[in-house]
């Protein structure tokens, strides 16, 4: 649809997007201004220019031969003039109108991840006439309050419109009382600014994916789309989320050392040895982002022993880094202030002074003076600043031996842009700040080609198309402890991000249960405490070895559903006396999963779950993966009568693996 929009000549269709131009709207300028098209492959450009000002706006859109549904878009606007342009504002990268065909559209959304329950819970906004809704993140992140993901449903058929811009989108719907359609905006939350001579600026990415049919058809295109066009590939092979075992930064090398042996010796199916934060500077760590000295006296000889003993037992390394937040006092907040963006106090909305900096952690009299709420921003916009940040990753990642570079960012940078604008450039630092951040990474990745980028900023609050396509969301939330939350998360988040993953904890009385609650297309294992005060240490006597081996086994071989299709097979709730269960389908292969989670509360023994996407005409071997009890079920019985499983413990789970067979 919105391709065949942007190939229409002028006079038949006005464009699919808009901006105001000199205090005059784009649809009364543009008829005016000089056209000009152009098509290579699945790439179409078309550009117009205002003949007195010189100011050219293109809008590059890219189609793709595996999804003919799917248009992306992205703006460019140019002063060619000698002269600052005139004020250019309120630039949406999309703005259509589409019909209401009788029946009021539904729009199916979710929340974004502020560390808490209700992290990626699915929402619904009916949008009835002179309705009005308008969504973006807040403080910057792209998805700290509301993911920037949206399934428009009418009269079944639909459209998703995602957003890729790592900062303050916004998207609009809204009807007018009697129209016969309403209209959909997709851009920065907020523009007006001038163009210098020469100075280019881009939009936001917007993704529109048309679809017909059930609404799940729309989400699982779109999963499918964003594993297809929105995936990193490290060594150019498409990313598969990892099997991670996370350890805290206060950590002795010797306990990280033995760690590995032990994880070796025991063969445990594991990918990335992860270190967390506390390894550098002096003090809490919260306090330390812009010292990042090693910590001699848990890391004498650095990194290089730890990454050298793991990859020689086959394991890679991650490490935490925050390189944004550059905190009052340490060493580059002394020597690189001309690279770093402030913001007045009052205006900070995320503010460690006024808020846990960890779970364990709380504001009181005998920390107090460890608080420095004076924080500035990294200017990623400045390419010197980059050039260096570049330079100082890319050598910490050779020195340390690297395979995986952490990316968090506890700081919300909205307000640092903000204050940086003149009040006629409203929204440039944001747009070069985020251009600074792709190209930072681009490069990291081009210097390193079999590295991965975990991207955190808070837990999962920087899930864009861009970032996805750069980044992998490894700690998809910073509220990963409860497991129903957890399952809620999941449930929540694989309708629009398939790649993603959490905390789980393998061992334990109830650890099938907790290593389902918290798995995904990856996952991270606690597998071992100690070396810092919070916990004692693993006593690897006495560990379960042998029955964590199997769970992860039994876990890697189900991994590769996460990356086909998603089906929820019951409501969200956060009830802890609920049933929690979803379908996983590879539809080229004929086979699936379906994940059941029975919550503590429970009193019922049994349920029956309708599968979905099964051919009626088929039979399916289905197989219990505990215990390994296998039937034969014909696909019409499993989508009508449903799949009957039958739990009696509280809590309790099952994997119910089908497989066509004829």
């Amino acid at each position: 649809m919105i391709a065949a929009l942007l190939l229409m000549p002028a006079a038949l269709a006005a464009q699919p997007f808009s901006f105001v131009y000199g205090g005059r709207a784009s649809a009364e300028l543009l008829p005016h201004w000089q056209r000009e098209a152009a098509a290579a492959g699945n790439r179409r450009e078309v550009s117009y220019t205002d003949p007195r000002t010189r100011l050219t706006v293109r809008a590059v859109s890219t189609t793709f031969p595996d999804f003919p549904q799917a248009t992306e878009t992205v703006l460019y606007f140019r002063n060619n003039g000698a002269a600052d342009s005139p004020i250019l504002e309120n630039i949406q990268a999309l703005d259509v109108r589409l019909p209401v065909k009788g029946r009021d559209p539904v729009i199916h959304y979710a929340k974004g991840a502020t560390c808490s329950m209700d992290d990626f819970m699915p929402l619904r906004r009916v949008l009835n006439a002179k309705g009005r809704l308008r969504v973006e993140p807040g403080g910057g992140r792209s998805s700290s309050d509301f993911l920037p993901f949206f399934n428009v449903e009418w009269q079944g058929e639909g459209m998703v419109v995602a957003v890729g811009w790592s900062g303050e989108w916004a998207v609009g719907f809204s009807r007018e009382e009697k129209a016969a359609d309403f209209r959909v905006e997709a851009g920065m939350a907020g523009t007006h600014l001038k163009l210098h001579p020469g100075e280019e600026i881009r939009t936001p990415l917007v993704l529109t994916l048309n679809w017909q049919g059930d609404r799940m058809r729309g989400q699982n295109l779109l999963r499918r789309f964003i594993l297809a066009h929105h995936r990193p590939s490290p060594a150019g092979k498409p990313a598969v989320v990892p099997v991670t075992a996370p350890n805290w930064g206060g950590t002795p090398a010797a306990d990280h050392l033995e760690n590995i042996r032990q994880i070796a010796a025991h063969r445990l199916p594991v990918d990335y040895y992860w270190i967390d934060a506390e390894w550098f500077g002096t003090g809490n760590w919260w306090v330390n982002p812009g010292d990042w000295r090693v910590k001699r006296d848990l890391y004498p000889n650095g990194f290089k022993p730890i990454s050298d003993l793991a990859h020689k037992h086959g394991l890679k390394l991650l490490v935490w880094f925050e390189p944004e937040r550059v905190c009052e006092g340490t060493p580059w907040d002394r020597e690189h202030r001309r690279w770093l963006l402030e913001a007045p106090k009052a205006r900070r909305v995320y503010n460690w002074g006024e808020s846990q900096a960890d779970p364990s952690w709380v504001v009181n009299e005998s920390n107090r003076n460890q608080i420095r709420e004076n924080d500035r921003l990294f200017n990623l916009g400045d390419p010197e600043a980059r050039r260096f940040l570049t330079g100082f990753i890319s050598a910490r990642i050779e020195e340390f031996g690297l395979d995986c570079y952490r990316h968090d960012a506890n700081i919300a940078p909205l307000e640092f842009w903000r204050a940086a604008d003149a009040p006629d450039r409203q929204g440039i630092t944001e747009i070069r700040w985020v251009e600074g951040l792709y190209a930072f990474w681009d490069e990291l990745l081009r210097r390193h080609p079999g590295l991965i980028i975990d991207n955190c900023a808070s837990g999962g609050r920087r899930i864009d198309l861009e970032s996805l396509s750069r980044a992998l969301p490894l700690w998809r939330t910073d509220f990963p402890g409860d497991r129903t939350g957890r399952q809620c998360h999941t449930f929540g988040l694989l309708h629009w991000a398939p790649l993603n993953a959490t905390l789980a904890t393998p061992a334990g009385e109830q650890a099938d249960y907790d290593l389902r609650s918290g798995m995904s297309a990856g996952v991270n294992l606690a597998l071992f405490t100690g070396g810092d005060t919070r916990q004692p240490k693993t006593d690897y006597a006495r560990y379960p070895f042998d029955e964590v081996r199997k769970r992860i086994a039994q876990y890697r071989e189900i991994q590769k559903y996460f990356y086909g299709d998603y089906y929820p097979l019951t409501e969200y709730t956060q009830a802890n006396d609920a049933w929690m269960a979803y379908q996983l389908d590879l539809p080229e292969s004929g086979e699936g999963l379906v994940v059941v989670l029975k919550r503590p509360l429970s009193r019922f023994t049994e349920a029956a779950f309708p599968l979905r996407a099964l051919d009626p005409r088929a039979s399916y071997e289905v197989t219990n993966l505990d215990g390994g009890a296998r039937s034969l079920s014909g696909g019409a019985e499993l989508g009508a009568g449903g799949l009957v499983v039958r739990l009696a413990a509280q809590p309790a789970s099952a994997l119910i693996r089908y497989r066509r067979v004829r």
